[in-house]
């Protein structure tokens, strides 16, 4: 429920096994599921979470990965059928706790699902708006609207060399603003891991200040300014 970050084959091997069995477990369940929205769940959380872990699954990381990390990622041509991107969170969620798999530091299964529904409300808004695309979707949708197949590289070459000469009509606005958030978007920096931290109570004044004043360093510091 946890790779390294930079370990791909570990975590595809991970993710297909939890999503075929996601799948599985649904239908079981009578539950909706969408195998690769659930796939983009799990890779949110490998890939653009500084913990990694699979199984965690706080509020905020519900909002950001279905009003975020969704819209970013998952590109619905024109007249394609919409992936239910809450539904299928909300099915993950239910099998993590079902199967013993959630972590047991993470909220409750009942405020995981609160969190779905508070956010669900903005989701369609979230998905239409294209300031919140990638580069690759935003350039996948515009050729779709124009008539291109995107599924034919041959057709989908000529549009990019077409769009290089200036010959095609986009929104230059959105396009800046995604290429803004593309160089200045928050980075894991050297996809380095890190495990959330709890909440401490810290000690009074005076006693930070007593323990100041007993700290070696400290000490060393008064006797190199006398």
């Amino acid at each position: 429920m946890r790779c390294e970050a930079g370990a791909e084959e570990e975590f595809e091997a991970a993710g297909g096994l939890l999503v075929d069995r996601l799948v599985r477990w649904a239908g079981e369940q009578g539950l909706p599921v969408d195998a690769f929205m659930a796939e983009t769940a799990l890779d949110y959380r490998h890939r653009a979470t500084a913990d990694g872990r699979l199984g965690w699954w706080e509020p905020r990381h519900v909002e950001e990965l279905l009003l975020s990390w969704l819209p970013q990622q998952v590109t619905e041509l024109p007249g394609e059928e919409r992936g239910d991107g809450p539904g299928t969170l909300r099915a993950l969620l239910r099998f993590l706790h079902a199967v013993q798999l959630a972590d047991p530091r993470g909220p409750a299964l009942d405020d995981s699902l609160g969190a779905v529904d508070a956010a669900e409300e903005r989701y369609p808004e979230a998905m239409a708006d294209r300031n919140r695309w990638s580069l690759a979707k935003f350039w996948a949708v515009t050729a779709a609207e124009q008539g291109v197949d995107v599924m034919d590289g041959v057709a989908l070459q000529r549009f990019a060399e077409r769009a290089q000469r200036g010959e095609i009509a986009y929104d230059q606005r959105t396009l800046d603003e995604i290429m803004d958030r593309r160089l200045n978007g928050r980075v894991l920096a050297d996809g380095a891991r890190a495990e959330p931290q709890l909440p401490v109570v810290l000690p009074s004044e005076g006693e930070l200040r007593r323990q100041a004043e007993a700290s070696t360093l400290a000490a060393q510091l008064r006797g190199l300014a006398e």
